[in-house]
């Protein structure tokens, strides 16, 4: 499922641990209830002291007080109770809308020749597995560590960075995973004998890519973030530069690893986009998505520099209206939590 593969069916599982409650062995259990026994008796006076106060009904600062598996489960009924889509037989097309205000996201199922003309491109791909090994591999999962490097983030103080990270990639991840049930695209291996994965092939469809649509989600998302915190990142066109790369890296090291054709990364891009903007829109950073329809070029390649045309229909990518998405009080206070943390004063 994309950097969910190792992460449980839903994904949280990247959350499960952190914040959870502990575990205590026998001895220390055996211990507490004898200390109980013990010193119980002090706290049996009478007293006339008021109950304790409720916690605020339904109020987003609760979060705070929640594990972080709990957060992360919130996150995604959140976010998945407006995805809605549409699979349409005749003509083999995907469209993805949020909140029935109207679709991102169009996307047709690409034919069978458009997949072996991509073909010649993916084994040139593959002369690039001695230099990209050690990057594919530790990519398998989600790659956070590589966004983390370009920000100098560190656990403790950005731990909501984190999150906004995390959660960014599992509502990415399941977007995509939509997508490619309905257009069942095969996986290169099955099209070509000369293209021979280095890794093991996830066994869901090929088209669109899911690290594409994780790693251009998360860019959406960090792009906006720093710029948001230009007091802290004075650079922060230079780090925006850096994530976008970092994005189009990520991508690409799927098709030389022998798993996605160039357009499958082309159509994780433009879905990723989309969800990092429908987060940042339930984050409050902006007013809601701008719609695109991608129509796959078998005979081209996938470049950044083509990408961040937004409309290209050389490559097959027309705008297609846009969709309005409302704020929400969860995401909302994530995204306060993320960008408190880059306080200089704090």
């Amino acid at each position: 499922m994309g950097g969910l593969g190792n992460l449980t069916v839903t994904g949280l599982g990247l959350f499960v641990g952190a914040g959870a409650d502990p575990v205590y062995d026998p001895l220390m259990v055996q211990g507490l209830e004898i200390t109980e026994q013990t010193i119980s008796h002090v706290a049996n006076a009478p007293s006339a002291g008021s109950a304790p106060g409720e916690l605020t009904f339904s109020a987003p600062g609760n979060m705070a007080l929640w594990a972080d598996w709990v957060r992360a489960s919130l996150y995604l009924s959140d976010y998945l109770g407006d995805l809605k889509w549409k699979a349409c037989d005749e003509d083999r097309r995907v469209t993805l809308s949020y909140g029935g205000s109207g679709h991102f996201y169009n996307v047709q199922k690409p034919p069978i020749e458009c997949f072996q003309h991509q073909l010649p491109l993916m084994r040139a791909y593959m002369d690039q597995r001695p230099d990209r090994s050690p990057e594919i591999l530790t990519q398998l999962g989600f790659p956070t560590p590589y966004f983390v490097m370009l920000l100098g983030l560190q656990g403790g103080p950005n731990r909501y960075t984190f999150e906004l990270i995390a959660i960014t990639q599992v509502l990415a991840a399941h977007t995509a995973m939509v997508v490619k049930h309905h257009l069942a695209c095969r996986r290169p291996d099955r099209i070509g004998a000369q293209i021979m994965p280095m890794i093991p092939t996830p066994a869901h469809a090929s088209f669109p890519s899911a690290h594409a649509t994780e790693a251009f989600a998360v860019a959406e998302v960090l792009n906006a973030l720093v710029e948001s915190r230009s007091d802290n990142y004075a650079d922060f066109k230079k780090r925006q530069a850096l994530i976008s790369k970092l994005a189009e890296r990520i991508a690409v090291n799927r098709t030389v690893a022998g798993l996605h054709f160039p357009i499958d990364s082309w159509a994780g891009a433009i879905l990723g986009r989309a969800v990092g903007q429908i987060i940042l829109s339930k984050c409050g950073q902006r007013e809601g998505v701008q719609g695109y329809r991608y129509c796959a070029n078998g005979k081209l390649d996938f470049f950044l520099s083509e990408f961040s045309k937004d409309s290209n229909p050389k490559y097959g990518v027309e705008k297609e209206g846009c969709c309005a998405v409302g704020p929400s009080d969860l995401f909302n206070w994530l995204w306060e939590q993320a960008s408190n943390e880059f306080e200089l004063s704090r």
